[in-house]
Order: C-alpha cells, then structure tokens, then sequence
C-alpha cells in the first residue's frame, strides 16, 4: 500500500512542477519537449535492452496516429495551456474523472454493458464536477467563458476525454495487436512531441525558453521525466503484479490531493473549499463505480452470473 502512495505522491508532483515550469517557457514548447526526450528514452531502451518489442507493422498506422495526435499531441498541449491559468490542484482533479469517461467511451466503442449502480456512479462522480467548476480564478475568467465553464476548463475536459480515449485506442494495439505498451508509448511520445516542437517553432520562434533559464528548465525538466515518465511508468507496470487495474485506477484519486499539498508549499496556490467538496463527492460516485467493478469481476472469476 505505501508503493501506491509513493506512486501517486510522485504523479501529482508532475502537475505542480509543469505549472512551474510554464513561467519559463510555453505550453507547446513544454509539450514538445518532455514529450520527445520521454519517447526517445523508452525507445532507447527497447532497442538496446528489450528488442524483441521493438516492432512496428505499418498496417496499424491508423491506430498510432491516432495515439499521436489525440493522446500526446492534443492531450498535453491543451493541459499545458490551461495549467497557465487554473491551479494545479483543479487540473490534476478534473484528470482525475477519466475513469468515468473511460467507462463511456467503452459503453459507446465496445458496447460494454453498464449496470445501474455504474450508470448511478458515473451520474454522482459528473455531479461532483460541479462545485470545483463554479470555483473559476480570475486569470480564467480573464481569458473568457462559455456559460458557467472558462476556456481553461472547457481546454482540460478537452484534453481529458482525448488522453482517455487514447486508452481505448493503447487497449487495442496492447491487446488486440500484441505491441507492447512501452512501444505504443515511445512512439506515440517521440513524434507527438516532435509534432508539438515543429508547431511550437512556427508559434513560438527560435527562442521559447526565457533567456538564461535554459539550463535550469531542463534540469527541471529532466527531473518530472525522471519522476512521471520513468519512475512512475515502471512502478505502475509493478504494481500491477500485485492489485488490480480497478483498485490502482481507484488509488488514483489520492494524485490531486498531493497536487493541492505540493501546489501550496511549492508555488503557494490556495485550494479553496470547492475543491475538498467535489472531492468528497466525486469520491462517492468513484467509490460505487468501483464497488460494482469488483462485484462484476469476482463474478467472472467464478463463473457466476448476476441477473440484476
């Protein structure tokens, strides 16, 4: 149990740090980036030390394009924008429902069956958006809003429903395909990000780190690669040895709790009451998803059948 918390520790340092990093440079040039050198390491070492995963069928181009553009390119740079206006803490939290969307995007792809404890869960866990939704800051409503949702948020439910939908889309190259998912993410990172810097030139210009900072900004850089992309990615892969996709997804939401501690301490972010209240909601709506997850797979493993 304390790996989970060390996982989830380390993951909500990587909002707080990108926020940090963005008074520095822009969010397509970060994008592009940590991107690119994250894929480029994951691919290094496939090459060298795992080479037998190291393949790639040009039939299943469709299916990584789509992780390249939905899933890094679309995914981190809509992220990194709005983390220039909207506490780190909001952020991670509103990443935190992909579940939710997750289990609707299989409902629609897959025709995956949800029971009404799920649909019951998901309905309580959107409820809980509300409170923190309400909660915009003035550098949100600075940049402009649509009803009662800023740009900003409208920008991360954006990109939260691209990156989950690029789970659905890793599911069927890991599974369905056999690549492994260190492949499906070196290549999709590498040129999801190289996507990202090739657009960042024609945006940003020659020079989109602040000058005199460049040095420091990758230190700093290399330091969330190190702690999101690497540490965490094979802690995970570890930790799946021992609990289930279902109760590590669910640990998930301890990430945006560390995020508002670190945010805090770090950068001196205030996480007001709105926060702690959709938390405690969607806590609810996650727990009776959840309940009901592991209800369907006991029933699997004994070959029952609930008629409910």
């Amino acid at each position: 149990m304390i790996l989970i918390i060390v996982l989830y520790a380390l993951f909500g340092s990587s909002f707080v740090l990108g926020k940090y990093l963005l008074s520095y440079t822009t969010p397509l040039f970060l994008t592009g980036a940590r991107m690119t050198i994250g894929g480029l390491i994951l691919l290094s070492y496939l090459f060298f030390y795992a080479h037998e995963h190291f393949k790639f069928k040009r039939k299943h181009l469709f299916w990584y394009i789509q992780m390249i553009f939905f899933g890094i390119y679309i995914t981190y740079t809509l992220r990194f924008w709005a983390l220039n206006y909207m506490p780190a803490a909001k952020t991670n939290f509103i990443y935190n429902l992909s579940p939710f969307l997750s289990a609707i995007f299989s409902y629609i792809v897959f025709n995956e069956k949800l029971s009404i404890k799920k649909w019951a869960g998901l309905g309580i866990g959107f409820l809980g958006l509300i409170p923190v939704l309400l909660s915009s800051s003035s550098p949100e409503k600075a940049i402009g809003e649509v009803s009662f949702l800023s740009w900003p948020e409208i920008a991360v439910i954006i990109s939260v429903a691209t990156h989950t939908y690029s789970w659905i889309i890793m599911r069927k190259l890991v599974k369905e395909k056999s690549y492994s998912p260190m492949m499906v993410n070196g290549v999709s990172m590498t040129f999801g990000g190289l996507l990202a810097l090739i657009t960042s030139f024609f945006i940003d210009g020659f020079a989109p780190i602040k000058a005199g900072y460049v040095g420091y900004f990758f230190g700093i850089l290399g330091l969330i690669i190190l702690l999101s992309n690497i540490i965490c990615y094979n802690l995970y892969g570890l930790l799946l040895k021992r609990y289930t996709a279902t109760f590590l997804s669910f640990s998930g939401f301890l990430s945006p709790l560390f995020t508002a501690l670190y945010a805090w301490i770090l950068i001196g972010e205030v996480v007001t009451w709105h926060f702690y209240a959709s938390c405690i909601v969607v806590f609810i709506g996650l727990y009776l998803f959840y309940q009901e997850e592991l209800h369907e797979s006991a029933l699997e493993h004994t070959g029952e059948v609930d008629l409910d």
